[in-house]
Parts: structure tokens; C-alpha cells; sequence
């Protein structure tokens, strides 16, 4: 009877582990062709040269840039997954493949129209150059943070002891963490935002704070 329950619970991990793997390989492909970039992108923390050198330009649509973007979909797709689980918010007549599947297609979908509305946004009020910064270093630390969580989305997966406290937690310390970056820009480019305080105001409350609200409600409305 142990057997048989055991069996199960590792079929059912197998489309986790096919994720994971997805998610090392999409690293392998590009720590083995943008080297240079690889590692500048791990430093982030330590270093600005991620983004100066190579005289990178502030736009995120290059294949290094979006093979982070597919690792970090994946990541928080998986991580919100497992939010849902524990707050017993999925439907039983569903399969949990079915369910990551819906919740990464939403969340790429969410990033993409986004990002076309804030860059929409910047023609508008003529503050481009001042969003393109903004977004290319957002992103580049949510990719950075959402590949950080790994580990802790392994412990989830494939841990005998489910712990709900440590999942809350783990969330709490990523939005902390999101927080502090967001924090450390403002702090390194005060007067450029001083100079457009409106429009960044305006900003960071209809497209940084609303839709994340907007879509925490949906998907508990869903499931």
C-alpha cells in the first residue's frame, strides 16, 4: 500500500521534473553561447556591468534576454502553482499539467500586454528613455530573482515534508527582495525620476500596483 501511494506521487511529479529540466537546459544554452553575459548577469548584485557594457542597449528583445524570460516564466508559473495548491485554490477535475499550463500561458500573456501598454505609455508622455531604463533593469532582476527561487521551488516539489510556513515565508522573502530592488533604483537615479515625479507616480500605481491586485483576484475567482 506504501508502494502504491509512493508510485503515484512520482508520476505525478513528472511534469515538474520535465519543467526543471526545461529551465537548466534554457541556462546551459546560454552560459555556453553569451558567456560574457551569463556571468555579468549573475553579478548583478555586485556589479553594474550588466548593464554597461558591451554598450547594451535598454531593449529586452535579444535571445539571451528572452531565453530569461521563458526560465523565468516557467519559474513563477511553477512557484504560483504551488501557492494555489497550498491555499487549496485548484479545481480536483483538472489535471495539475492542465492547470501550470493555463498559469503560464496568463502570466506571459499579463507580461506581454504590460509591457506594450508601458511602452504605449512612455510615447504618450514622451518619457521613454526614462521607462526603458526603468523596465530593462526590472526585468533583468525579476528574471535574476525568479531563477534565484529554484532551489526553493526543488525543496517544494520533491520535499516528504510539505511545509505550508515554509512556502509563505519563501513568498514573503522574494517580494521583500523585489522591494529592495525596486528601492535601489529609485535610489540610484533620483533625479531622473524627480524630474518626471508625476508620470512615475502615475506609473507605479495604474501599472505596478493595479494589475498585480487585478490578477491575484481573477485567479482566485478562477480556481
Amino acid at each position: 500500500m506504501k508502494l502504491e501511494v509512493f508510485t503515484r506521487n512520482y508520476i505525478s511529479n513528472d511534469w515538474i521534473t520535465i519543467v526543471f529540466v526545461i529551465i537548466l537546459l534554457l541556462l546551459a544554452f546560454s552560459k555556453k553561447f553569451f558567456q560574457e553575459d551569463f556571468f555579468d548577469f549573475w553579478r548583478i548584485f555586485k556589479s553594474n556591468k550588466y548593464f554597461t557594457s558591451h554598450k547594451r542597449s535598454l531593449s529586452v528583445f535579444n535571445l539571451f534576454s528572452f531565453l530569461f524570460f521563458i526560465a523565468q516564466g516557467l519559474s513563477i508559473s511553477l512557484g504560483i502553482y504551488f501557492l494555489l495548491k497550498t491555499l487549496s485554490l485548484l479545481p480536483s477535475d483538472t489535471s495539475d499539467l492542465i492547470i501550470f499550463i493555463q498559469i503560464y500561458l496568463a502570466f506571459n500573456i499579463f507580461i506581454g500586454v504590460k509591457y506594450l501598454i508601458e511602452k504605449i505609455i512612455g510615447e504618450i508622455f514622451n518619457i521613454s528613455n526614462l521607462l526603458d531604463n526603468y523596465l530593462f533593469y526590472k526585468i533583468t532582476y525579476k528574471n535574476f530573482l525568479a531563477l534565484a527561487v529554484l532551489p526553493i521551488l526543488l525543496i517544494l516539489a520533491y520535499s516528504v515534508l510539505y511545509i505550508k510556513i515554509f512556502l509563505f515565508i519563501s513568498v514573503g522573502i522574494w517580494i521583500i527582495a523585489n522591494m529592495v530592488v525596486l528601492a535601489k533604483y529609485y535610489s540610484q537615479n533620483q533625479k531622473l525620476i524627480l524630474g518626471n515625479w508625476f508620470y512615475f507616480i502615475l506609473y507605479l500605481c495604474t501599472l505596478e500596483i493595479a494589475p498585480y491586485f487585478i490578477l491575484f483576484k481573477v485567479i482566485t475567482k478562477v480556481y
